[in-house]
């Protein structure tokens, strides 16, 4: 285990040096639901915690190429969280795209559009749309970038474990191969939701109906082509409950489809790829289950 975290380790310090090949507008023109307003996106770095960007809508799509040549030609699109406000864009975006890359995986981090004002027609299909419009690129892109269209998965933290999981049960989506969902918002019924969870309030806005609450839980349409799903959730997650990951990963064991859930006690929200209160990288473990699934070799 030791050694298995050392290289790891290495692995990520040896990943800050890689740089991304490409960067893709998503659209010519204005974006399906927007209205035509001036770019206004801001990048923000604290003191203390993540960098994050906002008031995102001219979306884009970072191309993270596979850094090993004969690899299984394996690819992964990355949806940021940030409760749809915003987006942790480095630590859960390029950070992993890049570790992935190293692992012989084509990583894609999308930069989705975020809530802003006076900035669309109808906000809550925009994140979607956006999602599909950049799974839609990898798949046309498929022979540019050497990748396997049955391997293309997706991974989202938090709120873009939302967005992963709506696209895994749509019916309009192309659906991706599998999901790793990491401390997902996966429910919007208000017994699954956290009352210190704004996800749901910033992406379907106010006077919510429970028609529209269970139109955007994707654990109530989990069926037989559902895609196989790797989640993982700490127990003290105050922000996305871990009933969120439960009810999902109970929805695919109950239509018999490969998942596996990993469960910290502690952790908390938004730990990214380190939970640092169990001092543990949990990436190796979703390279295993790849691996046991058949979506990538030893």
């Amino acid at each position: 285990m030791r050694i298995t975290i050392i290289a790891f380790l290495f692995l990520i310090s040896f990943c800050k040096n890689a740089n991304a090949q490409e960067v893709i507008v998503l659209y010519q023109g204005l974006a399906l639901g927007s209205l035509p307003v001036a770019d206004k996106e801001v990048f923000t770095k604290p003191d203390k915690g993540r960098p994050f960007v906002s008031h995102v809508t001219n979306p884009t799509l970072t191309v993270f190429e596979s850094k090993k040549p004969n690899s299984d030609r394996t690819s992964i699109i990355i949806c940021p969280g940030g409760g749809y406000s915003r987006l942790s864009i480095e630590d859960g975006g390029y950070e992993a795209a890049k570790v992935f890359a190293e692992y012989g995986i084509t990583a894609f981090v999308l930069k989705y559009r975020t809530w802003r004002d006076s900035a669309y027609i109808d906000y809550k299909t925009a994140p979607m749309l956006d999602l599909q419009q950049a799974i839609n690129i990898v798949y046309q892109g498929a022979a540019k970038w050497n990748l396997d269209t049955t391997r293309i998965g997706i991974l989202g933290f938090s709120a873009g474990g939302h967005l992963a999981a709506m696209a895994s049960t749509g019916l309009t989506f192309r659906k991706p191969a599998f999901s790793l969902l990491i401390y997902p918002v996966i429910s919007f019924t208000d017994s699954l939701t956290s009352k210190t969870s704004t996800s749901r309030s910033v992406l379907l806005g106010a006077n919510i109906t429970n028609h529209l609450k269970n139109q955007y839980s994707p654990e109530l349409y989990i069926n037989k082509v559902t895609p196989p799903a790797f989640l993982i959730h700490a127990a003290d997650d105050s922000t996305a409950l871990v009933g969120n990951s439960i009810a999902y990963f109970n929805g695919l064991s109950a239509n018999r489809i490969p998942a596996q859930l990993h469960i910290y006690q502690k952790g908390e929200h938004g730990f990214a790829l380190y939970n640092k209160m169990q001092d543990e990288y949990w990436m190796p473990s979703s390279i295993k289950w790849l691996v046991l699934n058949g979506f990538l070799k030893q």
